[in-house]
């Protein structure tokens, strides 16, 4: 029987491990999304709130399909069956089995998928969209040819989740999180392309995206090439393991539809409060993505591979360990990077974005959607971190039940708050709903694996909750008086107070880091700031 000190011990190596992962991930994600920054910076500066919000639309439809069968309940019902074929059983031919038959069914079912979403996208469109955004045609016209030239993008981007799937299985993160720079590069050159060579303004951008599907997915296949698992064509629809990962994937794929169908009623609430409220929305969610993708996403991809692993050998102790640590870690990063963006919503969104075709008008409704996602990204933040502990012990029926609570939720809530504050309303409702997730999964997470030490986690909350006001006071204090006495250029002034208020801000954060004792600040900042010296040292 092992020791305490050797559990101890072991722990505290797989945590290091998960860390390491994560910030690989972290890593290609952080030059992923500063090219995804820019390319949204062009977007709406090049193209009026007709184009951007028919984009937006057409964009999203691919997308939800893509979410529910590719980066959704496949993957977290795939990688803890994958990993115990592999790594438990240490049965390579199972394992590729798998890894064969579960993709040739997935590509028999993204054809059909694809086929009957361009033929019937505009019948489709009509489900997503308010009768007043359908009513206005040209721009309905040029929300459906997009979406036809789009809905390809299911098939490469379900192929780049499951590709990644797999290389997340061996422990490869660093080159699946920094496929998508190739897809904004794609992106942001499609943006730059003379109208003359398309047959209407904005047709670009879709063209745009399907290319840089191409190369997203394709950036893996040498990696799985040389790993010996890139998929080959199988019609062994008898192959239990495939049959035991669709089992697995039938309540989480309710789950995740469920999700979907939340976007669905989102994005037609949505369409019916007027021009540039879908832009506004889209370019909130693309600023929150930095902050979420780095940690809580990396995180929690890097998390679920691992603690399958330890439910797999029967290891408890290790998982709830692994999780609480790692809760707090996501609070650490994410409780800053919310008060950073509530506080200093509106010099972001006007530095950023505020030229070409986008007015100071559109710079305040997206500033008013920012402030309310700020704070909707600390529940979905730890959600994230909570739903791959349920996927590794294979069960995906109650945060598919839990989804259905909230989404019910949405449904009821938003109409109210909308009639009395609009897109406002609209906000606070997924406020609402998605901090009801979070409570569920963490009130019944001790019935299903066992309790969280939740002392950790409130104790190292409310030091956090300190350091935000603090970095919340400076940051505000900061932005008004450097804005008030720099160069009088108002933009670069804009910059220049943005970009000194959000070091100082930092600088708040590492020194009340040290002054809490916080143990999370070794894991996260402490870690990058020892390379960092490590590489400059003589």
């Amino acid at each position: 029987m092992e020791s305490t000190d050797q559990i101890n011990i072991a722990a505290k190596n797989d945590k290091n491990q998960v860390v390491k992962k994560a910030l690989s991930m972290a890593l290609g994600t952080f030059s992923s999304r500063l090219l995804a920054l820019f390319r949204e910076i062009l977007l709406t500066s090049y193209f009026n709130r007709t184009i951007t919000d028919a984009w937006t639309v057409a964009f999203r439809l691919p997308n939800i399909f893509r979410r529910l069968l590719g980066e959704g309940s496949l993957s977290v019902s795939f990688i803890p069956i994958f990993v115990d074929c592999l790594m438990v059983q240490k049965d390579e031919v199972r394992a590729r089995n798998l890894v064969n038959s579960l993709y040739t069914m997935l590509l028999l079912i993204l054809t059909c998928l694809t086929v009957a979403g361009i033929v019937f996208s505009e019948p489709i469109l009509k489900i997503f969209l308010d009768p007043s955004y359908i009513a206005q045609t040209d721009k309905f016209q040029i929300t459906n040819t997009m979406a036809q030239i789009m809905f390809g993008f299911i098939f490469l981007m379900s192929s780049y989740a499951y590709f990644m799937g797999i290389l997340n299985a061996f422990g490869k993160f660093g080159l699946a999180a920094m496929a998508p720079t190739l897809f904004n590069v794609a992106m942001i050159i499609s943006t730059l392309i003379p109208d003359g060579v398309f047959s209407f303004h904005g047709e670009g951008l879709a063209w745009g995206v399907m290319v840089g599907g191409v190369l997203q997915a394709g950036l893996l296949v040498p990696s799985l090439i040389k790993k010996g698992y890139f998929p080959k064509v199988s019609f062994d629809f008898k192959n239990p393991d495939m049959l035991l990962v669709f089992k697995n994937m039938i309540p989480g794929l309710f789950g995740m539809g469920l999700l979907q169908i939340s976007l669905i009623i989102n994005q037609r609430f949505a369409s019916s409060l007027g021009e540039g409220v879908m832009t506004s929305i889209y370019l909130a969610d693309r600023l929150l993505e930095l902050p979420l993708s780095l940690i809580s996403v990396s995180l929690g991809t890097a998390l679920l591979p691992t603690l399958s692993k330890f439910w797999a050998e029967n290891n408890k102790k290790m998982m709830i360990s692994t999780t609480e640590f790692y809760m707090r870690l996501n609070l650490y990063v994410v409780l800053p990077a919310a008060t950073g963006l509530y506080v200093l919503s509106e010099p972001i969104v006007e530095v950023l974005f505020k030229r070409g075709h986008f007015s100071l008008h559109d710079v305040q409704v997206t500033s008013e959607v920012l402030k309310i996602w700020a704070l909707i990204m600390i529940p979905s933040s730890c959600v994230k971190i909570l739903a791959p502990a349920y996927y590794a012990i294979k069960n995906t029926w109650f945060p598919a039940v839990v989804s259905l609570l909230c989404l019910v939720s949405h449904y009821l809530v938003a109409p109210l708050l909308m009639a009395h504050w609009g897109l406002r309303g609209l906000n606070v409702s997924s406020l609402f709903s998605n901090s009801l997730n979070f409570i569920l999964l963490i009130g019944f997470f001790p019935y299903f694996m066992a309790s969280l030490p939740v002392r950790n986690i409130v104790i190292s909350l409310l030091k956090m909750i300190a350091i935000c006001g603090l970095v919340a006071g400076v940051s505000q204090i900061y932005y008004i008086t450097l804005e008030l006495h720099l160069i009088p250029l108002k933009f670069f002034n804009q910059v220049l107070s943005l970009g000194v208020t959000i070091l100082v801000a930092g600088i708040t954060l590492v020194l009340a880091s040290f002054l809490f004792k916080m143990e999370e600040y070794n894991a996260t900042l402490g870690k990058v700031f020892s390379k960092v010296a490590g590489r400059f040292s003589f």
